[in-house]
């Protein structure tokens, strides 16, 4: 018997939700209604309505997707008791990812997917592991690059040390934004939280929850966000980690530059390079680092993060795995390391 399709509501419809699925030069789907959307999607499923408080956004999306809008929510599905929903997702502004987190708690959805950061702090996040874990409901945060096929090539090598033993870490995240605005609240929410989260994020995933030893915050004036979070951490077994965050730049780089014993990979929005320790052709008697490709590399039309996460998840509500790529506990822990930077 077919498995019956995913009931499914987006709350938020802006840049990730919809938006920059008109971006020419993105590989698409790369948005979560481009994946809803998308023939694997709309198999999978059933899309019930969006919603956002702007009446201009919602109007935009009907014309882009031919689909159901609302500036009304939760009201319109508290008339609506039968109305069953499988999945929620979170696309909101950042601030109001937990309340809107907890009302579809309250609802009664049991799947919820909130696009990073989770919450404004890790108490706001503890907060909702609380009520989903009452209200026996799973929580995905859309950390998507754990779910691109290269940035899991990189990880597997990693561990079955065909990469050598792990050295060091500089994960960079430059951003054009020269005036972030004023803090959401005392952690902030300028670059560290809102970007720099996902270069935390893969910090985690690679070596663990790391230990910070130095921090540094760059403010044009008190009372604003940072303009600069430059941090260092270490993890066992002697990894050093090194996190700088910064606005003020004329371009987007993201960027992990991983050493290894014996290798080089850099992993970045421009790309992705591997280097290896071969005979040098420079220096008699030494080695060098000479770039090649791994046969293995997954090639870029396999690569889709977005999809990879949908699938997961589609997975998990049809009973086929129990399998949750990070989990809201280490999220948890994601903000933890993100507050030490703002104490320290």
């Amino acid at each position: 018997m077919k498995p019956t399709k995913i009931k499914t509501i987006l709350i938020g419809l802006g840049r990730i939700a919809s938006k920059l699925e008109k971006d020419p030069f993105r590989k698409k789907p790369c948005t979560h209604m481009g994946v809803l959307m998308s023939d694997w999607g709309k198999s999978q499923f059933e899309f019930l309505s969006g919603f956002d408080t702007s009446p201009d956004v919602c109007f935009e999306f009907q014309n882009q997707w031919k689909t159901k809008s609302e500036t009304e929510f939760p009201g319109s599905l508290k008339q609506n008791n039968s109305l069953s929903i499988d999945l929620a997702i979170i696309a909101t502004p950042s601030h109001t990812h937990e309340l809107y987190a907890k009302e579809c708690l309250q609802l009664g959805i049991k799947n919820l997917l909130i696009e990073k950061p989770v919450a404004m702090s890790k108490n706001g996040a503890k907060s909702i592991a609380t009520l989903a874990k009452s209200k026996k409901a799973r929580v995905w945060i859309n950390h998507e690059r754990r779910y691109h096929p290269s940035y899991r090539f990189v990880r597997d090598e990693l561990k079955k040390g065909n990469f050598g033993i792990l050295k060091s870490i500089r994960a960079s995240v430059f951003t054009s934004a020269k005036n972030p605005g004023i803090a959401f609240s005392k952690f902030g929410g300028g670059p560290l939280l809102h970007d720099g989260t996902h270069a935390m994020d893969l910090i985690h995933w690679l070596v663990g929850k790391p230990k910070l030893i130095f921090a540094k915050m760059e403010r044009q004036k008190k009372g604003m966000v940072e303009t600069r979070a430059y941090a260092c951490f270490e993890s066992k077994p002697n990894v050093e980690i090194v996190l700088d965050v910064s606005g003020g730049r004329d371009y987007f780089q993201f960027e992990i530059d991983i050493h290894t014993s014996s290798h080089r990979i850099i992993c970045s929005n421009d790309g992705f390079q591997f280097f290896q320790s071969a005979t040098s052709k420079l220096y008699k008697g030494f080695q060098s680092l000479q770039s090649y490709q791994p046969k293995q590399f997954p090639k870029p039309e396999t690569s889709n993060a977005f999809l990879g996460i949908y699938k997961e998840i589609q997975s998990v509500i049809h009973g086929e795995s129990n399998h949750m790529e990070g989990t809201l506990s280490e999220n948890i822990q994601i903000l933890e390391s993100i507050e030490s930077i703002y104490r320290h």
